[in-house]
């Protein structure tokens, strides 16, 4: 009886060792899931691999012989609890990079400071603004911190698209070819090449631009 009772604490021990360690993961875990089941894709890390690849060779370990001893000989446990945490770390940040990217996967046009110092200085520009100004606010407020829920990453993407439609608004005083490039670049698919003509170059040269605009290919968005 002394023995079992021995065998019991000891192995006790170990499942609040390894809680303790797995909790750190179950976080970034649970916001993994939400976001590749809203279609944010996040590949597995090597860490994680080889957390999982480890937890699986201690489970048939202990499998075979189920004692604490088994657990507590060699390194494996100790490596495993490291790997944990390791892949935890790496899960974290790549889940909120996921979730920061997508603020420019959804509307990638200029911030209002931005679009202000090109606007000329209308009524119904002004108005136009502060709606832009209003709805940007809401949606960059949403990317602070990760998404507690699905509904939160709807209205993110519902919020981008009000934006996209709140940029069209806005009345530039520019030729049609420079118009049409600094609406493209507001729309969440951004401007073609096509629309860099030499009068777009030349107009965002005169204005101080260029270097406001980076060019990116379309299968990387």
């Amino acid at each position: 009886m002394s023995s079992n009772v021995a065998e019991a604490a000891d192995l006790e021990g170990l499942r609040g060792q390894l809680s303790r360690h797995v909790e750190k993961y179950i976080g970034p875990a649970d916001k993994k899931r939400l976001l590749c089941k809203a279609g944010i894709i996040i590949a597995e890390s090597a860490t994680d691999s080889a957390m999982r690849k480890r937890a699986t060779a201690v489970l048939e370990r202990f499998t075979a012989a189920p004692k604490s001893a088994t657990l507590k000989k060699g390194q494996a446990w100790p490596s495993m609890l490291e790997e944990i945490d390791a892949a935890a770390r790496d899960l974290k940040t790549a889940v909120s990079a996921a979730w920061k990217d997508q603020r420019t996967s959804l509307f990638s046009g200029d911030t209002p400071a931005e679009i202000e110092t090109k606007l000329a200085k209308t009524k119904p520009n002004q108005d136009a603004l502060k709606v832009y100004q209003g709805i940007y606010s809401q949606y960059r407020a949403l990317f602070d911190s990760l998404p507690p829920d699905q509904a939160t990453i709807d209205r993110a993407r519902k919020l981008g698209s009000q934006l996209e439609n709140a940029a069209k608004a806005f009345d530039f005083h520019v030729s049609p070819e420079v118009k049409a490039f600094l609406e493209a670049v507001q729309s969440v698919r951004g401007a073609s090449i096509t629309l860099l003509t030499d009068e777009v170059l030349d107009w965002l040269r005169e204005n101080e631009s260029l270097d406001a605009y980076r060019v990116k290919s379309s299968d990387r968005a």
